[in-house]
């Protein structure tokens, strides 16, 4: 993906939140999804058998991945789910003892 993708994903995002389209329980902070046709519900945090942070998402409008950036410790990192495509759920986790900073979502 070009920066200049990214760039307009990322300014799509800020005028969704802006205008309160898309919320996310705490502390997940916000999806953000590229300009292109992607239609994505709010992300649901999940917490795994073993005490694992995660989030799930489900978009349409073409093929996806979700991602999240996890906190450990002060560290942060990120995390792909699956390949989805339109109308399917994308699933990813942060590593034991982490916890789901911010989830995105990137057309594929």
């Amino acid at each position: 993906m070009t920066i200049r993708n990214r760039f307009i994903g990322s300014i799509a995002a800020t005028a969704l939140l802006s205008a309160g389209l898309l919320s996310a329980a705490a502390p997940a902070t916000a999806v953000s999804a590229p300009a292109q046709a992607l239609n994505c519900g709010s992300p649901t945090l999940l917490t795994g058998s073993a005490g694992h942070k995660g989030a799930k998402v489900t978009c349409t409008g073409a093929a996806f991945t979700a991602s999240v950036v996890c906190d450990k410790q002060g560290y942060q990192y990120r995390h792909f789910g699956n390949r989805a495509v339109s109308g399917g759920t994308s699933t990813v986790w942060c590593d034991l003892g982490a916890y789901v900073v911010r989830v995105q979502v990137e057309a594929t």
